[in-house]
């Protein structure tokens, strides 16, 4: 819907802007395997928390959310789901070695 994509200088991205600030927070990836910050994994999971209750009041009409929380509700679900992905594969690579 392009009510719920974000506009920059005219132009109105092809994704909504949930999903454009989970790609943002996918971005933080590279930075926690360079930096090597071993992050618990439950904070990763509990990062994703306020992007599930967004979508969930939203859909069942509790309240109308806006791009704006949308977009740093996606920052905040793409970096916890970074933060799980690290986790999961030095698990798997500290398993496999």
């Amino acid at each position: 819907m392009k009510s719920r994509s974000l506009t920059i200088m005219g132009y109105t991205l092809p994704l909504c802007a949930r999903c454009t600030g989970i790609l943002a927070g996918y971005l933080l990836f590279p930075i926690l395997l360079i930096t090597g910050w071993n992050l618990p994994l439950w904070l990763g999971i509990l990062l994703n928390f306020p992007m599930i209750i967004d979508g969930w009041t939203q859909k069942k009409k509790y309240r109308m959310s806006n791009n704006t929380l949308r977009f740093v509700t996606g920052i905040v679900c793409g970096f916890g789901q970074s933060i799980i992905i690290v986790g999961v594969s030095g698990g798997i690579i500290s398993f496999v070695e």
